[in-house]
């Protein structure tokens, strides 16, 4: 039987802690906004305008039951948390419009994946 090398070990520990280093150094954003969801997508997802984010459509990935409540037409609390990996192109940046966009951080919505943490369904 062959023995693994030591260093193929210590390689393997390092590669992989470096990994998850890379996946966990983006930090945590948490936003809130109100939504008006235009559409309900079949793959548990909807699109909609965010208050004070000019005509920019947005689509936002739910879970089923927040998806099935959910109503085309409705405004929406909405509170949401992305991982702030991927930044918006500066072309993109210039045709936002709306305080929305004002804070940079909002712009992470658009380049990162979102998890909607709550929506806020009681007030439809």
């Amino acid at each position: 039987m062959r023995k693994i090398p030591f260093f193929t070990i210590i390689a393997i520990v390092f590669l992989a802690g470096g990994y998850y280093f890379l996946q966990n150094t983006a930090s945590p954003i948490d936003v809130s906004f109100n939504f008006l969801v235009t559409q309900k997508n079949k793959d548990n997802s909807v699109s909609g305008n965010i208050e004070g984010a000019g005509s920019k459509q947005i689509t936002l990935d739910l879970d089923e039951s927040q998806w099935d409540s959910v109503k085309v037409g409705s405004r929406y609390a909405v509170e949401a948390r992305f991982y702030d990996k991927h930044e918006v192109s500066n072309k993109e940046k210039k045709t936002l419009e709306g305080p929305f966009w004002s804070n940079e951080a909002n712009t992470g919505i658009l380049a990162n994946d979102v998890e909607v943490t709550m929506i806020d369904t009681s007030s439809n």
